[in-house]
């Protein structure tokens, strides 16, 4: 069994963080396209966990199943 990773079979947040860790690896962090991926990946796990505070400090996920 194998697994198709093709470009056009690809997750787009796989895809996002393969260019992020590319550009990491390569030694590329203080150009214009690293800026964006890294906004880009931070928006998404921010709308994916993130909390909000309740009374009396509680947090909830706002985004829980």
């Amino acid at each position: 069994m194998s697994i198709d990773t093709t470009p056009s079979q690809r997750d787009p947040d796989s895809s996002l963080l393969e260019g992020l860790f590319q550009l990491v690896v390569s030694g590329h962090t203080g150009g214009r396209e690293f800026d964006q991926l890294t906004h880009e990946v931070y928006e998404r796990l921010l709308g994916a966990y993130a909390v909000t505070e309740g009374k009396a400090g509680t947090v909830f996920n706002r985004t829980a199943a």
